[in-house]
C-alpha cells in the first residue's frame, strides 16, 4: 500500500512537471499574438508591405499608405491591427485589395477614437 502511494505521487509530480514546463516554454518571450511574434530579420518594411501587397498605385493610395505607416510609428494605431486588416483585405479580394483595406482601417480607427485623413 505504501509503495502504491509513492508511485502515485511520483507519477502525478511527473505529469505536473511536464505540463508546467510546456506551458512556461510556450509563454516565454513571445508577444500576445502572431503579428507581434514575427521576426524582423526577413520582414519587409511596413510601407513596402502595404504598397506592394495592397497594389497601391494612385497618389491618393500611396498617401494613405504613408499616413498609416506614420500613425503606426507614432503609436496611434497598433501594427498588429494593420497586419490583421492587411491579411483580411488580401483574402477578401486578392486582385484589388486596397479598397477593402482602406475601408476597414478607417472604420476600425474611428472606433478606436483616431481618424485617418
Amino acid at each position: 500500500m505504501y509503495a502504491r502511494r509513492i508511485w502515485l505521487k511520483v507519477a502525478l509530480a511527473t505529469i505536473v512537471g511536464f505540463v508546467s514546463a510546456r506551458v512556461s516554454h510556450a509563454q516565454q518571450g513571445r508577444g500576445s499574438n502572431g503579428a507581434e511574434r514575427q521576426s524582423n530579420s526577413h520582414a519587409a518594411s511596413l510601407e513596402d508591405q502595404l504598397h506592394y501587397g495592397l497594389r497601391a498605385v494612385t497618389p491618393a493610395q500611396l498617401k494613405f499608405v504613408k499616413t498609416v505607416v506614420r500613425y503606426v510609428d507614432e503609436g496611434r494605431i497598433p501594427r498588429a491591427m494593420v497586419n490583421m486588416v492587411f491579411t483580411w483585405a488580401r483574402e477578401r479580394n486578392p486582385r484589388v485589395p486596397f479598397p477593402y483595406f482602406e475601408f476597414a482601417m478607417r472604420e476600425l480607427t474611428k472606433r478606436r477614437g483616431t481618424t485617418l485623413p
